[in-house]
């Protein structure tokens, strides 16, 4: 396992190195122009043009910008924001933790809800209970995430004013945004409960459980559910490492100011650094909940080994 930890460990240098490659490109080839995001409504002359462009060192070949930039990354420096005039590790590491309490919110509330809800769908199959449980499972999935968003804040917050529409504050602020994004996990989890439960509960090893003398809560939770839960921890772990990555549509709806929200406002601003910057870090951060997904395979199931 430690072997295996280590080979993984070192497959992040080349994974991170092409997503800092390929984000610094296209960040450079896209539409717009740094410079007069910078300058606003006002025109800027030549003279302040070319003065800016050697201040912020854009006036050197592409190929010279890419290796000073990817020198600096190796050793630990994402650069430096020309709009926020602040190193870009600080201003990331401002904002993921607000990110990562609405990822940690919206999967808390998908585990309860969807695990719990495909246990009981795959402990009564085929009745109304199951069927309400999948045609909702399938709406869940496919309600877009700013939709519901959307939704939520007409409902409860603007018609039944029991919650605050957007913001950043307390609890109460924290509960629309991490039920829309937690949304369609739910759905896929309970989907995948289900289906999982279904198959293991058939097993041999569950009949010799129950003829052993096993209560029903003892068959379904030390038995099945146990060894239900790998492909469970797969969805688990994918969909937090996108939380943590991707939350970039329902942080602006609900103006939730984290990672992703700070994202869009860097594209918008055409701010080369902080987008790279952000970018390695979601990329680094969702390989590393891959590798912990892995090493929980082999924790849930000791016949798993890693060579």
């Amino acid at each position: 396992m430690t072997t295996y930890i280590f080979r993984r460990l070192l497959l992040l240098i080349p994974i991170l190195w092409g997503v800092a490659t390929i984000t610094f490109f296209l960040a450079r080839v896209a539409p717009g122009d740094p410079l007069s995001m910078l300058a606003g409504q006002r025109e800027l002359s030549e003279e302040r043009r070319a003065q800016l462009e050697k201040e912020l060192g854009l006036d050197r070949p592409l190929i010279i910008q890419y290796a000073d930039y990817m020198t600096d990354v190796i050793k630990g420096d994402l650069g430096y924001s020309f709009v926020y005039k602040q190193p870009v590790t600080s201003l990331i590491l401002e904002c993921f933790p607000r990110t990562l309490v609405l990822a940690v919110s919206a999967m808390v509330v998908a585990v309860i809800i969807g695990i719990a809800g495909g246990m009981v769908s795959a402990l009564l199959p085929n009745t109304l209970y199951d069927r309400i449980a999948i045609f909702l499972s399938l709406l869940g999935i496919s309600t877009p995430v700013f939709w519901l968003g959307q939704l939520l804040i007409l409902l409860v917050a603007v018609n039944w004013r029991l919650l605050p529409p957007s913001g950043y504050g307390g609890l109460p602020f924290l509960i629309l945004p991490a039920i829309a994004l937690g949304t369609q996990s739910v759905a896929l989890l309970a989907r995948m409960t289900r289906a999982t439960m279904l198959e293991v509960l058939g097993e041999e090893y569950l009949r010799t459980a129950r003829a052993k003398g096993c209560t029903p809560v003892q068959v379904v939770f030390r038995h099945a559910f146990s060894n239900a839960l790998i492909p469970i921890v797969t969805v688990v772990g994918l969909d937090f490492a996108s939380y943590l990555s991707g939350s970039v549509l329902t942080e602006t709806v609900f103006s939730w100011p984290g990672l992703g929200r700070f994202i869009v406002g860097a594209i918008a601003n055409r701010d080369y650094a902080v987008i790279s910057g952000a970018v390695i870090f979601c990329a680094f951060f969702f390989v590393l909940i891959n590798l912990i997904v892995d090493i929980l395979y082999a924790w849930l199931d000791p016949r798993i080994k890693y060579a």
